[in-house]
């Protein structure tokens, strides 16, 4: 009896640590393991941390801070939910993933999560510079970088007195005036999505009715220059508002970028090693690089990205300032966590038909 007990208890330990558990290495256990493995790739968009200039960096600081020789590779892939799906296919198929690390934002990442698809790592326990706070999904993901989701405005068209402060003054009647009919909104509802964590489905819908006469087109993030050339005074939401700011406004360009919400709507991008990661030890090392100041450095250097977790980002620095109180991320990944199809038609309905 005592025997079957015990070997009952060895086989559910041997499950456990298969697919729960998280991996306890050390950080000389996991430089060794990575020197045989030689590489690291991630599949992502071209541009990614700053492209082959940032990656030539990224490679540089990581190979110095580890004593590898590793070749640091970009694979110009896809939008994060199809490398997240190819990854699931791949897992399912029980071949290697394509990618090494995974990339992704609050969706993508809940999805990679609930399929169980991405390792267990003791991240805060083996790296001293990591702390659980950066841990979105506590033993799973790290924080890389966020970016506030807010409002861009063209200050030589919109006066400082007429200026909004937030998502509530664009519909304000005192000031809506000065952009009615010329509003850019963006092509997707997911910043809508993001904000009801804070308002509510039924404020949100509200205020969703109340923005779409004042509404003169769409824009996709990224094409900040359309507000810059005036083309568009303002454009209610985009995502790395602040990030936008500083870069145009380094350029001269009467770009202003703030928060739209209190506490700021933001995108939390993480990365993570795919349970069928084929250099996991070198995937791990490198995203733990990542959240480093020297590796910030480079991502605030080529797309004035950072994480307001590292001391000294630009972003934390704007945190600090601000006195901003952030949106929880853990309590954003519960809102994509938990679809609402209803929901999202009647905000695409709205807005978008």
């Amino acid at each position: 009896m005592l025997k079957n007990i015990i070997c009952l208890f060895v086989l559910c330990y041997a499950l456990l640590s298969r697919s729960g558990s998280v991996q306890s290495q050390t950080i000389e256990q996991l430089t060794a393991a990575a020197k045989a493995e030689g590489e690291v790739t991630l599949m992502a968009s071209a541009s990614t941390f700053g492209g082959k200039k940032g990656f030539a960096d990224l490679e540089a600081g990581f190979n110095k801070k580890f004593g590898l020789s590793h070749r640091v590779n970009l694979t110009p892939g896809p939008s994060f939910p199809q490398v997240a799906a190819r990854v699931l296919t791949e897992l399912k198929a029980g071949m290697k993933s394509s990618t090494d690390l995974y990339l992704g934002s609050d969706g993508t990442m809940s999805d990679m999560h609930r399929e169980k698809a991405l390792q267990r790592v003791a991240w805060a326990g083996t790296f001293p510079w990591v702390t659980k706070e950066m841990e979105i999904f506590p033993g799973e993901t790290l924080l890389v970088y966020a970016s506030f989701h807010g409002i861009i405005y063209n200050s030589n068209l919109i006066p400082k007195d007429k200026a909004p402060k937030s998502y509530e003054d664009l519909v304000d009647p005192a000031l809506s005036p000065t952009w009615a009919g010329k509003i850019a909104i963006p092509s997707y509802i997911h910043w809508l999505i993001r904000l009801s964590a804070n308002w509510g489905k039924e404020k949100v819908l509200a205020y969703a009715r109340k923005l779409k006469p004042l509404v003169g087109g769409r824009l996709r993030q990224g094409e900040e220059e359309r507000i810059v050339s005036g083309e568009f005074p303002i454009m209610a939401s985009t995502g790395g508002a602040v990030e936008a700011m500083w870069k145009w406004q380094a350029k001269g360009a009467p770009l202003v970028g703030l928060p739209g919400s209190s506490p700021p709507t933001s995108s939390y991008y993480q990365l993570a090693v795919p349970r069928n990661s084929a250099h996991p030890n070198s995937a791990k090392l490198f995203i733990a690089y990542m959240t480093t100041r020297e590796a910030q450095a480079v991502l605030e250097k080529y797309d004035w990205r950072s994480s307001y977790l590292v001391e000294g980002t630009l972003l934390a620095k704007y945190v600090a300032s601000n006195k901003l109180k952030l949106q929880d991320p853990r309590e954003l990944a519960e809102v994509f966590q938990r679809d609402d199809p209803p929901f999202e038609a009647e905000l695409t309905r709205i807005l978008l038909k």
